[in-house]
């Protein structure tokens, strides 16, 4: 006797249908999140053990070539960042303006003009030069990006060492600041890091901008800064297409705050100026100073 068979096709009804295709679109969503965290988590995990040299650039307003040309603006600070996560360690080295190198093609000049003659792509090769360190990744920002980043953060507490006042009615610049620890909004701070009116010039300034970083990073670790800067994440990506450059991908970004949360930056952040001389108006470097200066660095690279 031959089994019982029906003829009958049962078809899902549409909302059974719909249940399975909402379950398999909820699997492929789970596990695209899933999966997306994890490459997160391994590419932060490489920033936080491998070393990287970061290459910070503040441009100064463009010029106009002697045939009336927009040129490429100069670097009026150049920082180059160590940092080496797996030794709790890191550097920011301060390469001054007037530096004298020699630039191919132009002859010895200041190394704020390197942007001018061939951007960023000369500019690096001459600080690997100096530093004797490949550079990894850069940021190249300029004054109005540096002043809203400021202005965003609330404010940056520092002491100003000196009565500063100095006014460029052709720029439009104005510094007029009183001695003393105040927290600089993000015009004031912008004047705090330019002023050179000192007897050492740019050497001094220098100084100064290395004490303003970290305390601006310093701020930057408090969980409640980090918070107020991340709910206005909207005006952090505006102020970075109108006025920032960089190569560093997002994960990067996240990597490297969490390094400089994890860093004591009073014990274990050195922060210094390439050491030289003056000649005339410029800064001679002095070579094995600044080798025995960044050798543990440059051993620890790899």
């Amino acid at each position: 006797m031959k089994p019982l068979t029906s003829s009958v096709t049962v078809k899902p009804r549409l909302s059974q249908k719909l249940l399975v295709s909402a379950t398999a679109l909820m699997l492929l969503s789970h596990l695209a999140f899933y999966l997306t965290v994890d490459r997160l988590q391994d590419r932060t995990d490489e920033v936080l053990k491998n070393p990287m040299n970061i290459l910070v650039l503040g441009v100064d307003q463009s010029n106009l070539d002697p045939q009336g040309e927009e040129e490429l603006p100069r670097t009026d600070t150049m920082l180059f960042l160590a940092l080496r996560p797996n030794l709790e360690q890191a550097a920011l080295f301060s390469i001054p303006r007037d530096s004298l190198i020699e630039i191919p093609g132009y002859g010895m000049e200041r190394i704020n003009m390197a942007h001018v003659y061939g951007g960023y792509g000369l500019t690096k090769s001459l600080v690997e030069k100096v530093m004797e360190m490949p550079v990894d990744r850069y940021i190249l920002l300029n004054f109005e990006c540096f002043q809203e980043i400021v202005d965003l953060v609330g404010g940056v507490e520092i002491t100003v060492d000196k009565r500063m006042i100095y006014e460029d009615k052709n720029a439009g610049f104005k510094i007029d600041l009183q001695p003393g620890l105040q927290k600089l909004d993000g015009y004031d701070a912008l004047g705090y890091v330019r002023f050179r009116r000192d007897a050492l010039g740019d050497i001094t300034r220098t100084r100064r901008q290395q004490q303003f970083m970290i305390a601006l990073a310093t701020k930057l670790k408090d969980k409640e800064t980090f918070l107020q800067v991340a709910s206005r994440a909207p005006e952090i990506l505006g102020i970075t297409k109108r006025y920032l450059q960089t190569d560093l991908n997002l994960t990067e970004v996240l990597g490297l705050y969490l390094v400089f949360k994890n860093l004591d930056l009073q014990e274990n952040l050195l922060s210094v100026t390439l050491p030289g001389e003056f000649s005339g108006p410029y800064w001679r470097l002095h070579p094995r100073e600044i080798e025995y200066l960044t050798e543990p660095f440059r051993y620890n690279y790899k």
